[in-house]
């Protein structure tokens, strides 16, 4: 799982655009722009954060990540569509063109012959083993070194050829091993043949890459320019200068965006959609991706272990009117932990609708029974809970107002505790450790459906993401059973019991599919936003 991928002052950014392109190129031949803004064949783009790498094995930042694809390549990479599509390697491996073996342990990947490191030098096998030496260094500073525990061995029977050797059949190693984007690129060992400290080699602030753009500036706090490789693969893409500015205010970057100083930002704020949509010459795009917006009870506390308590609140609340004014229209209805545009979801999963008397009678059978002073009550525990949330939301907190006033209307006294991710997330957090009673949560994950790390028995604590400490033999059976085969046909009946099973236990309440929500210069085309990884998954092809 991953984090979404996102997007100085006056005088800053005044400097910036000097430095940008104070001249327009010649647009001799060609259509003018639509935007008297444009500057033909420069693409200009905002993040939030400045980097502090750009060596993709030790990157770990939503930016970081989103830009070492534009620089390097993956033997895989996803499209717009959240598809695996071939990168280095000639084809994704599948058990049907022999690139996994029947039992499931063995990927072969065919790389693609001539393809050349920005320095010139050839890219082969070697450097793919490097790559994965370098990640499964105990020295080494990868975050996201997870899915490679699952390789056995790696070899290169020749310069053109890599094959992984797997501890046991999973079939999400082929979107998770070396795909483009999240600590899945892949590096020169020659340029790092005399590296005494591979964490602090300059290499992460010169990169050299394979990817169709490469680094020509980097001012940090400030800015990155990135000019087309003439090397790239694919041919050198149509666009002359990608830049990206680093704006950490959110009202900066609105102001550059409405004044038209950028071609593409993407928004957090889904209140300023209306506003968005007026712009002339400019377009708001929702892009779907795997973020999940969900409630997470914690089943160690005794107020929530019963079962009926949980369905009982699950049938009071309104999901899609909380999605529908939080989100402003911008956000899928969630009902199951599976997005409903996946491969492995069903709409038969069963999922408690909003239904207030069922969700009184369900309280009524986990014998609840109404107090004087309107709020519930089982002997002398009374149904009064905290319901944890990340500060600096807007989203979080409309959703969180609206879910205290309804279960208010069952008898559930709800506290709202606002507290810093860090506070939340970190190996000592509240929710990592079980310090909470329900909890509003935000994950981004891969395109996969395996929940394991959510979901599975032995990911409770800091070993995963299982906060609410739900154990369930029949979960672990039939999430290990679905990553054990390779064919979406075989794995996806294996989900759908899955999601059926998640919706009868309830050890979370889905909410909201949120979307990216980006705005465009309609003078840019071929963009297609990524947002799990990157957007610039198809940089070469972007046209201004």
């Amino acid at each position: 799982m991953r984090a979404h991928s996102g997007r100085l002052m006056a005088c800053v950014l005044a400097c910036a655009a000097l430095v940008f392109g104070c001249s327009r190129v010649s647009t001799s031949g060609r259509p003018p722009p639509g935007n008297a803004s444009t500057i033909h064949g420069v693409v200009r783009y905002a993040i939030a954060n400045d980097l502090n790498t750009l060596n993709p094995v030790i990157g770990g930042l939503l930016y970081e990540n989103a830009i070492e694809e534009a620089i390097f390549s993956g033997l895989v990479k996803l499209d717009d569509h959240e598809r695996l599509i071939p990168d280095l390697a000639q084809e994704v491996p599948s058990v049907d063109n022999g690139g996994v073996s029947r039992d499931g342990r063995t990927i072969t990947y065919h790389l693609r012959h001539g393809v050349r490191w920005q320095d010139g030098v050839p890219l082969t096998s070697a450097d793919v083993a490097f790559t994965f030496a370098r990640i499964e260094d105990p020295k080494v500073n990868a975050p996201n070194s997870a899915p490679y525990t699952h390789i056995e061995h790696l070899w290169t029977p020749d310069p053109f050829t890599v094959v992984v050797r797997l501890k046991s059949p999973w079939a999400p190693a082929i979107g998770q091993l070396f795909c483009d984007g999240e600590n899945g690129s892949i590096i020169p060992a020659h340029a790092f043949a005399r590296s005494s400290d591979f964490n602090h080699d300059p290499f992460g602030v010169h990169p050299i890459g394979s990817g169709p753009m490469e680094l020509k500036v980097w001012e940090r706090g400030a800015r990155l320019m990135l000019v087309p490789n003439p090397y790239y693969f694919a041919g050198v893409p149509k666009i002359k200068e990608l830049d990206i500015l680093v704006v950490p205010d959110s009202n900066t970057r609105l102001t550059l965006l409405t004044s038209k100083e950028l071609d593409v930002a993407d928004i957090g704020t889904p209140n300023q959609v209306p506003r968005l949509r007026q712009m002339s010459g400019y377009t708001v795009r929702l892009a779907q991706y795997t973020w999940a917006n969900y409630l997470l009870f914690n089943l160690s506390r005794p107020l929530l272990a019963d079962r009926n308590t949980r369905l009982g609140l699950a049938l009071a609340l309104d999901r899609p009117r909380i999605v529908a004014t939080s989100f402003a229209g911008t956000a899928v209805n969630g009902n199951a932990f599976i997005p409903p545009y996946n491969w492995a979801y069903t709409p038969n999963n069963e999922s408690p609708p909003y239904d207030l008397q069922a969700a009184r009678a369900a309280l009524a059978a986990a014998g609840w029974r109404m107090a004087g002073d309107g709020t519930l009550a089982r002997g002398s525990e009374r149904l009064a809970f905290t319901l944890s949330m990340s500060t600096g939301s807007t989203i979080g907190a409309s959703e969180a107002q609206q879910m205290q006033a309804q279960w208010r209307l069952v008898g559930a006294d709800v506290a709202i505790q606002a507290v810093p991710i860090n506070v939340l997330r970190s190996p000592e957090g509240l929710w990592t450790t079980g310090r909470f009673d329900i909890a509003l949560q935000n994950l981004v994950f891969d395109p996969d459906p395996d929940r394991e790390a959510n979901l599975g028995s032995t990911f409770i604590g800091s070993r995963g993401f299982n906060d609410g400490r739900y154990v369930s033999a029949e979960s672990d059976r039939l999430s290990a059973q679905a990553v054990g085969v390779y064919p979406h046909a075989e794995r996806a009946p294996f989900y759908w019991q899955l999601q059926r099973l998640w919706n009868h236990d309830l050890p979370l309440l889905p909410l909201a599919w949120p979307q990216a929500i980006y705005v465009v210069n309609d003078d840019l085309r071929n963009f297609k936003p990524e947002p799990v990884n990157s957007d610039f998954w198809n940089v070469q092809e972007w046209e201004i």
